[in-house]
């Protein structure tokens, strides 16, 4: 009955790819109350966007079930996908600023939000773009990917590494790694965290979530990010992270 409504009721149709949802998600949905909804994720194993959506919400310890793949019988044809009962979500930079609400009890703040666009659109790419030109780490991504497609992948690998970084961002204006290193490092500061306090917020788990992968395949350009050592504010930031969030694993299947 819901989702029918929500079918016959434009402003509450799945959003497309960097549209606001026409409806927010009910104020009166906090953390609790979605712990209690069915959930479900249409996800990549090793998609970095991916992997940012499932790491917030194991951060949270929020039940959920992952679809791989696109989400069928739905229009829009990328992933991630979520589903919070008969809400559907499109695009982890709107998944992110729609769930901030929910998770840490209050939206991201400009500074918070413009910090999610430039790791969304710009970071994220520019470390695909990387990796996508190392046969090594291709190999990795597909040893993590598993089944017959990293096999595939493990196999086009020095291949596909000639081509990717042509295809990947193509007709994007990308900044270098050093300099969104720079961006997160004014941003943060002389903070813990990205989000302020002495916990890590919404923020900080998105921006570790989209580095996970990086890290499993262990991509030079993160070591690139991060600086050389633990005196660097943003490392030491990622190493706070590391140990903040300890209890995530979202590679445990693929394994």
């Amino acid at each position: 009955m819901a989702a029918a409504a929500i079918a016959g009721n434009e402003d509450l149709a799945p959003n497309e790819e960097g549209q606001e949802l026409r409806v927010p998600l009910p104020r009166e949905w906090d953390l609790t109350a979605l712990k209690s909804m069915p959930v479900t994720l249409y996800s990549g194993k090793i998609s970095p966007p991916c992997c940012k959506i499932r790491f917030l919400l194991e951060y949270y310890e929020v039940p959920y079930r992952t679809v791989e793949g696109k989400k069928p019988d739905s229009s829009y044809q990328k992933i991630p996908v979520l589903d919070i009962g008969p809400r559907q979500i499109n695009d982890s930079f709107i998944i992110v600023k729609s769930l901030a609400p929910i998770l840490q009890g209050r939206p991201l703040t400009q500074d918070e939000e413009d910090i999610e666009r430039e790791v969304t659109f710009g970071l994220m790419i520019a470390g695909e773009k990387s990796t996508a030109g190392s046969c090594r780490e291709l190999c990795s991504c597909g040893i993590l990917m598993g089944g017959a497609l990293g096999c595939l992948l493990r196999v086009a690998a020095c291949v596909l590494c000639c081509v990717g970084p042509r295809k990947v961002g193509q007709g994007k204006s990308l900044r270098s790694i050093q300099e969104y290193g720079d961006i997160l490092r004014e941003h943060l500061a002389s903070g813990k965290f990205l989000g302020g306090g002495d916990k890590p917020s919404v923020l900080d788990v998105s921006v570790f979530g989209v580095l996970q992968p990086f890290v499993k395949v262990q991509a030079t350009w993160v070591e690139e990010l991060l600086g050389p050592n633990s005196s660097d504010t943003l490392f030491g930031w990622f190493e706070r992270m590391e140990e903040a969030t300890s209890h995530v694993d979202i590679f445990k299947a693929a394994e």
